[in-house]
């Protein structure tokens, strides 16, 4: 599935390597191509979680 939000803080944490190459991220929802279907899965539960709090983790990444 496509992205269709902006790269978070959150996701930037758990791929910090490619945090420049926004084309990494692209094809995935969540996550990017790094990250098996598992800790997309999770990924996407933490960031849900985090959003939810209102923590800085689930804003946009610089």
């Amino acid at each position: 599935m496509a992205r269709t939000e902006p790269i978070t803080r959150l996701e930037v944490a758990a791929c910090p390597t490619h945090r420049m190459d926004v084309k990494h991220y692209a094809a995935y929802a969540v996550g990017c191509a790094c990250l098996d279907e598992q800790r997309r899965s999770e990924l996407t539960e933490r960031l849900e979680a985090a959003r939810r709090e209102g923590n800085p983790l689930a804003e946009m990444a610089e």
